[in-house]
């Protein structure tokens, strides 16, 4: 029943965004678009989380990246996708960073996005970024455990509890079997500590505060959905793709020119963070650390939509070549 009622909260938000959509002309492209100055420069707004997995756009934007291109980034920062969404669509930023089960959802109830660039992913070696952990005194040992538990996710019917059904199945357990309640990545770390929840699904810089604790892990969902789960990408309107193909194609050349470096000096990674995030410095050089795919992982992505389907989040299937438009170089 409850699985019901959030399923049904979220067919009507997404409802809404498209009548707001509708109303706004669905992002024309126009007055709305990245201005350009005299020498060519052209300044696009882009909708930002500000997390460890933007963190290469940040660099980029230090390196010269995105100036080579000609670009001027105007980061636009926000709790989450839920934001970011419809702030690209409507033509208020040009791009945008967002979890694949939310451009996914988005993209089967008919809002005109499309992603452009990969985002973040996990990869062997670089997948411990996010996991579920458990106090060091609970009794919960493993997957099997969890049945009749209540499980915290920072956001429902999105990427977490998404992955965290199916390597509950892959585990032998019914994932209805388990409770998820919604509560902010940073009051989980309280929430677990004084019994409030019994398993959290954390991602760092929370990983580490609450191993730091003691607490231990018992499920890496990411890792056991897929070894090399595309995770986010970065997306535009259709509208402004189809209006400025020339900048998309310059953004797309800098970020993965950004995230291909960043791949390759993960120290300069951990020094950015404590910048334009609440990490600690010291912290920032301890946490474990995610992977930035250079191309999109088609395959991840397609289990992605085998997913919310399975488990109810959209009506109707979305296909690969629908959502994944790489501009053309």
């Amino acid at each position: 029943m409850m699985r019901t009622i959030r399923r049904r909260r979220l067919q009507v938000a997404v409802a809404a965004l498209v009548a707001g959509l509708a109303a706004a002309g669905c992002g024309s492209g126009g007055a709305s678009a990245g201005k350009t100055d005299s020498e060519g420069v052209t300044t696009v707004k882009v909708g930002l989380i500000p997390i460890t997995d933007v963190a290469p756009l940040y660099l980029g934007v230090r390196k010269g990246f995105f100036a080579e291109q000609k670009l001027k980034v105007d980061a636009q920062l926000a709790a989450g996708g839920a934001a970011i969404v419809p702030a690209v669509v409507s033509g208020s930023n040009q791009f945008g960073f967002s979890n694949n089960v939310s451009l996914i959802v988005a993209k089967s109830k008919g809002v005109p996005l499309q992603a452009i660039t990969p985002g973040v992913g996990i990869a062997p070696g670089n997948d411990e970024a996010c996991q579920v952990l458990v106090p060091k005194a609970s009794p919960i040992r493993g997957v099997k455990d969890l049945p009749g538990k209540t499980l915290a996710v920072n956001t429902l019917n999105n990427i977490g509890d998404v992955t965290i059904r199916a390597a509950l199945e892959k585990g032998g357990v019914d994932p209805g079997s388990v409770k998820f309640t919604e509560i902010g990545f940073p009051d989980m770390v309280t929430a677990i500590n004084t019994d409030r929840i019994d398993a959290a699904w954390e991602c760092e810089p929370f990983v580490t505060s609450l191993l730091d604790r003691g607490a231990r892990s018992i499920l890496n969902n990411y890792a056991e959905t897929h070894p090399k789960l595309a995770v986010a990408s970065y997306f535009t309107s259709a509208a402004y793709a189809k209006s400025n193909p020339d900048v998309v194609r310059r953004f797309d050349a800098a970020v993965r020119k950004s995230l291909e470096y960043a791949n390759a000096h993960t120290d300069e990674i951990r020094g950015i963070l404590s910048e334009y995030t609440k990490i600690p410095a010291a912290q920032a050089t301890r946490i474990k650390m995610i992977a930035w795919p250079t191309t999109f992982e088609r395959t991840s992505i397609e289990e992605l939509v085998r997913l919310t389907q399975k488990y109810k989040l959209v009506d109707k299937p979305v296909g690969l070549d629908d959502l994944i438009q790489e501009p053309k170089t």
